[in-house]
């Protein structure tokens, strides 16, 4: 019997109304999920991790996550059309795209299979996330572009890139040479309004998470040069999140930011901790505890987009004992509440 995965339903705010035909899929915030679930039907014998999974409110996404069940030596980019449905739980399981929604705010999402196999080759592809400048930025606009943000080694280090699709077809890869370095630089994520990006680096010789902040005028239209190319901006490490130990994979989302560290005082290799942005102040970085965390590795965890849910949840990969083999992907509830 195939097996599914529980995940909660995912919306936005401005879908929530009660003329929606799919109604079905608003307001389910179900009972917090305290189980660690493996995505069985989404793992392999080889390693995956590194996942993208934009919000929705009508049953269907797009997961892409790095695999090294193609190409074996290399990561690289994978693609899955995915349903969501509703049973006891919200289910989370493969489809077989047939039913993917071809208007509003999925279907600008159709063209992330080309940008995901455009990215790839034999080197290895870490950390995709996908944005719709049309849907996904505050300020919306008439901008079309959809961008495959990720990064790279095929020039050895790790390069952060993306590759633009617009009604000019797919365009790139190009280097976000504002964020890049000499050294590893990787797993950017974005603020709603454009204003923040945050990635992790090791050029200052331990990996470390840093903020690149880009002033933003209010009403202001966020597009693909504004973002890439601003005519201002500070980087600056983060320095309340930053430790001596490896702090990596940052994930943005309503004020809150999930990594992994291998920092002392963790439960093994690398961990899972959480910290919120609260009046413009970091709070305390804190471990995810042994519910999520292992003596193992677990790795570059994201929490999509759930607005009307009571709790986030973290989909991460990991290496412990009892996957499929190699990295695993994972998901659970993070927090009680938000």
């Amino acid at each position: 019997m195939k097996q599914s995965l529980l995940i909660a339903a995912v919306t936005f705010l401005f879908y929530s109304c009660s003329t929606d035909p799919n109604e079905e899929y608003n307001n389910k915030p179900g009972e917090f999920l305290s189980e660690v679930l493996p995505l069985t039907e989404f793992n392999s014998e080889y390693d995956d991790y590194n996942m993208a999974l934009p919000a929705n409110t009508l049953g269907q996404s797009h997961l892409i996550f790095s695999s090294k069940r193609e190409k074996k030596q290399f990561l690289n980019l994978v693609y899955f059309p995915v349903v969501i449905s509703y049973k006891q739980h919200a289910v989370l399981e493969k489809s077989d795209g047939t039913n993917t929604v071809n208007m509003g705010y999925l279907g600008a999402f159709n063209p992330a299979k080309s940008l995901a196999a455009w990215a790839n080759g034999n080197f290895n592809v870490y950390g995709p996330k996908v944005l719709s400048f049309e849907y996904d930025m505050a300020s919306f606009g008439n901008a079309k572009d959809l961008v495959l943000f990720y990064a790279d080694d095929s020039e050895g280090n790790m390069e952060i890139k993306y590759l633009i699709n617009n009604n000019k077809g797919i365009s790139g890869p190009f280097k976000f040479d504002i964020l890049n370095s000499p050294k590893d630089d990787g797993y950017p994520s974005f603020s709603r309004f454009g204003d923040k990006i945050f990635f992790s680096s090791n050029r200052d010789g331990d990996f470390d998470i840093y903020e690149l902040s880009i002033p933003r005028v209010t009403g202001e239209i966020n597009t693909v040069e504004s973002l890439i190319s601003p005519k201002k901006f500070q980087l600056r490490k983060v320095e309340e999140l930053s430790s001596d130990s490896d702090d990596k994979c940052p994930y943005f989302q309503d004020n809150m930011m999930v990594f992994v560290s291998d920092r002392p005082g963790g439960k093994g290799g690398h961990d899972i901790y959480y910290a919120r942005l609260v009046n413009g102040k970091w709070s305390e970085p804190v471990n995810a505890g042994d519910r999520i965390n292992t003596p193992h590795n677990e790795y570059r965890p994201i929490i999509p987009d759930l607005l009307n849910f009571t709790y986030p949840i973290v989909f991460f990969s990991s290496d412990r004992p009892g996957g499929k083999g190699g990295y695993d992907l994972y998901m659970t509830g993070l927090t009680e509440k938000r």
